[in-house]
């Protein structure tokens, strides 16, 4: 089974991450880690580990503070933009 997330990507952006959420859009929350091979990543709320989808998140924050579109996170994005992400907000 090949990864359904992008992880040489992942691994060059600065950590931690925080998500938005499409759910909870007035909220970051603090990603604990992601399954690339699988597209779920484990969010820390309040303490507690909780299992989301990554297509359930609407925004990434990484340790810098750039925002970026979890979209190109995936490996089918990487193939129709060429390897190269959209480009990222700030």
């Amino acid at each position: 089974m090949s990864d359904l997330l992008r992880m040489d990507y992942i691994n060059s952006l600065p950590q931690p991450f925080t998500a938005l959420l499409y759910a909870h859009a007035d909220w970051w929350w603090p990603i604990y880690d992601i399954a690339v091979d699988a597209g779920i990543c484990r969010i820390d709320v309040c303490g507690k580990l909780q299992v989301i989808d990554f297509s359930d998140i609407k925004a990434i924050r990484d340790e810098a503070g750039d925002e970026h579109d979890p979209d190109d996170w995936w490996a089918d994005a990487a193939l129709s933009n060429n390897g190269n992400p959209s480009k990222e907000k700030s």
